[in-house]
């Protein structure tokens, strides 16, 4: 997941987290079956949810990182004012700013027009533009679109050394999206929409490979010569964060058809390590 834990996902994993330790089915939530799937922490299992000892304390750690107390009441953001949500969260979007939902955040390769409605539109490098799902007709011209998995890599599009020539000549470039403004779940639709081959720019770990495999209209996934991706795994010090996603993502990636994600799956699988894909930016060659 990419971006700050929004509001409503962190009242959720706080209820997951205090509950009781022998307690570990959940009812079903949106909210907490995205966080499943794009985490892979946890489990859906029909219409319930599973978080075992281990997943709650990876959620623990989660919530750490975006600077949430695991034993905050959930009950207490409620009666938060402005200024108190702020310093109880990781930035203003806890203090309820609205969100812009059934958008997403899409741009091209820098030298490359984007073509909406018919014309064409020159970009800054670092510049976006945000189209609203229902606006996916007018973004057709483009014969193939790109998901890009992080949103450093996304603004800086220009510095990302992958092999593009497989996606063509001018793409499409999207961000996959997080839980908070520009949604995960919106650029999936947005994607079915479009129906154009869609090509997949993710972290190189169990959990990006997965995300990649679920996207619609997959083609495959872009990523540097092999022996380089090789190279950088084996340098990788993310051990730790391959075997935490492990569990999550292996029966996804063990049934998953597509050629790229199945050859990824091995070099990452041989490797024991994760790759984060801003590691990929600037690469000399």
């Amino acid at each position: 997941m990419t971006g700050a834990t929004g509001k409503q996902l962190a009242f959720s994993l706080l209820r997951v987290v205090q509950s009781p330790e022998e307690q570990t089915v959940f009812s079903h939530s949106k909210v907490l079956a995205g966080f499943v799937t794009e985490t892979n922490i946890g489990e859906l299992r029909g219409s319930r949810l599973v978080f075992r000892a281990d997943d709650k304390e990876k959620i623990r750690a989660w919530l750490r990182a975006d600077r949430i107390d695991p034993m905050t009441s959930p009950a207490s953001f409620g009666t938060m004012s402005r200024a108190e949500a702020i310093g109880a969260g990781p930035d203003e979007k806890w203090a309820g700013k609205q969100v812009r939902t059934g958008k997403v955040a899409i741009k091209t390769r820098p030298g490359q027009p984007l073509l909406l409605d018919g014309r064409e539109i020159w970009l800054p490098a670092k510049a976006n533009v945000e189209l609203s799902i229902d606006d996916s007709d007018t973004a057709r011209m483009h014969q193939s679109v790109v998901v890009v998995e992080n949103w450093l890599c996304f603004e800086e599009i220009g510095q990302l050394q992958i092999n593009w020539s497989r996606a063509g000549e001018n793409p499409l470039i999207v961000w996959r999206g997080g839980d908070q403004v520009l949604r995960a779940d919106a650029t999936m639709e947005f994607l079915q929409r479009l129906g154009a081959p869609v090509w997949s720019a993710p972290d190189y770990d169990p959990a990006g490979l997965a995300i990649a495999a679920r996207l619609p209209e997959l083609a495959g996934v872009l990523m540097p010569n092999l022996d380089v991706l090789r190279e950088l795994l084996g340098n990788s010090r993310l051990a730790d964060r391959y075997r935490i996603q492990l569990p999550g993502a292996a029966r996804v990636l063990d049934e998953a058809t597509n050629q790229d994600i199945a050859l990824l799956w091995d070099l990452i699988r041989q490797e024991g390590r994760a790759l984060p894909q801003e590691k990929l930016l600037r690469l000399l060659p």
